[in-house]
């Protein structure tokens, strides 16, 4: 009987479904040897720095290892507390900003801007502010918020608002709001372009349902538009902190973490305790920390994001 079974020929319609199992293998291995050496490079450049950052946390300036002795004098350092609090703030200054304008600027040109030129010349002037060098725009940010010089002070002057110069990088609170300003006009776009090219993955059939249905504006983005945007909010969180925690050009350029420790923000405190108090072992236990903080952020948002699309 056995014999008899392995004689009968398999169903014919399994083997066109086992070539498509081969033809995807192999495509598959030959996608993975061709980015094999962009992966590999990239794991290189990005793994041997965290290795040196790792042993110079965990040793002394000589080289001797000293365990955790180094993060356990990052972690009591009051200025280091100081550092995150000034981040925070700035951190919930320019996060609901960016995300706030950008998303209104996203439905404007989405319900309102038809001509595909116009949208297209939107997204370039769009990126332009995405292109420039961080260094550039804080020297921009200088000659306009700069005492004696700065072209804020002469137009309000001029316009009779104000009759004496704001110090505009002098005032704690005036400071933050200077500083945030530049990363709100740098950054702004960059939410514009995501969340305006998740609106275009919108099924129209949905949109002209609820128009027809008598939905309103909102109850068009809340009960359709927001669920296609909700991933991309998440992502878009996750990487602008993570670029608030690492900024540092424009905040050097135009307040060097001053008046006092205001706009010391983490990166600017870990810069310092490396080049101006040349402490090597607790800038790099600062470094893992944050390093570590991020990779946990990560994990969290790539978890969220696959509930969010079901």
């Amino acid at each position: 009987m056995s014999r008899l079974v392995a004689e009968i020929p398999a169903p014919t319609g399994t083997e066109p479904v086992r070539a498509g199992r081969r033809r995807r293998g192999r495509q598959e291995r030959l996608a993975y040897m061709i980015l094999l050496p962009a992966l590999g490079t990239v794991f290189v450049i990005v793994t041997i720095p965290f290795v040196i950052a790792v042993f110079q946390s965990i040793s002394s300036d000589d080289g001797t290892l000293i365990g955790l002795s180094n993060y356990g004098r990052a972690l009591s350092n009051p200025l280091l507390y100081e550092a995150l609090r000034a981040t925070g703030f700035y951190a919930l200054i320019v996060l609901p900003t960016e995300i706030l304008l950008g998303l209104a600027f996203a439905l404007l040109v989405h319900r309102t801007v038809r001509r595909p030129g116009l949208r297209a010349t939107l997204y370039v002037l769009a990126v332009l502010p995405l292109v420039v060098p961080p260094v550039a725009v804080g020297v921009v940010a200088r000659l306009i918020y700069a005492p004696g010089y700065g072209v804020l002070n002469y137009l309000l002057q001029s316009a009779g608002i104000t009759h004496s110069e704001i110090q505009w990088l002098g005032v704690p609170i005036l400071a933050m709001g200077s500083v945030a300003t530049v990363d709100i006009w740098q950054w702004t776009p960059f939410v514009y372009l995501v969340l305006f090219a998740g609106l275009q993955t919108v099924p129209r059939e949905s949109v002209e349902a609820a128009q027809v249905d008598g939905a309103t504006w909102w109850t068009q983005f809340i009960y359709i538009e927001l669920h296609y945007l909700w991933p991309l909010f998440l992502l878009i969180l996750f990487f602008r902190t993570a670029d608030v925690l690492r900024v540092f050009d424009h905040v050097f350029i135009l307040t060097g973490g001053g008046p006092g420790t205001t706009t010391q923000l983490l990166s600017l405190y870990m810069y310092r305790i490396e080049f101006k108090f040349f402490d090597a072992g607790q800038a790099a236990a600062l470094a893992v920390l944050v390093l570590v903080s991020i990779s946990i952020l990560y994990a969290l948002v790539t978890r969220a994001l696959p509930l969010e699309r079901a």
